[in-house]
């Protein structure tokens, strides 16, 4: 997938599921949704896209139970990418970049968030060299069961944040197959982040 926008995608914009030699370069999204779902897929390269997604997340990778088995997401690769809930949509496409109005119902999201859709698990994933502006921080969830494991992130400038510019969180909600134990938040190497404007509540989290 390469060089197009996306206007109003729709659910989400792009949503892949199962799919391997994965390349989406030089997309621009402006949706009211989540601007790309990668769920269970592997060897996923994702490079030099741009995303107004102020009401829902900009980069979502997943790993669900959708194909009726456990598949993890792995080998994947996040770069130079632009994630922001600061605009008006329909903006950021036609180059006005009209933010909103002070007081307007908008959750200003746009970030990239692993999960919380995580039976499968999230493995050998490097994210470098991106810019967030006016949302959510970088997140990090398995609530599921699942891994998520070796994981590397650097070289990430974050600007009027409005929640947790880092939030890391293992949790017990087991979506999923009974039975399943918890898993396991491991191997995670978070390096070069630079955060301003940040509200002060909440603060970045652990959990």
């Amino acid at each position: 997938l390469k060089d197009f926008s996306i206007l109003q995608g729709g659910w989400f914009a792009i949503l892949v599921t199962g799919v391997d030699n994965l390349t989406i370069d030089n997309i621009k999204i402006d949706t009211n949704r989540d601007g790309m779902d990668i769920d269970c897929c592997r060897n996923a390269r994702v490079s030099n896209c741009t995303v107004n997604s102020p009401w829902d997340d900009g980069i979502v990778p997943k790993s669900s139970y959708a194909l009726g088995y456990a598949r993890a997401t792995e080998n994947l690769t996040i770069s130079n990418c632009y994630l922001t809930g600061t605009y008006q949509m329909g903006t950021l496409l036609d180059g006005t970049l009209k933010k909103f109005p002070a007081g307007a119902d908008v959750s200003r999201m746009g970030r990239i968030k692993f999960g919380t859709e995580s039976n499968g698990g999230f493995k050998n994933i490097a994210i470098s060299n991106c810019v967030f502006e006016g949302c959510h921080g970088l997140a990090l969830e398995t609530v599921d069961g699942a891994l998520l494991e070796d994981i590397a992130i650097t070289n990430i400038t974050m600007r009027d944040i409005v929640a947790a510019p880092i939030f890391l969180r293992l949790g017990a909600r087991m979506r999923g197959p009974k039975g399943a134990a918890i898993g396991h938040l491991r191997r995670v190497l978070i390096s070069n982040i630079v955060a301003s404007n940040v509200l002060p509540q909440p603060c970045s989290i652990v959990s």
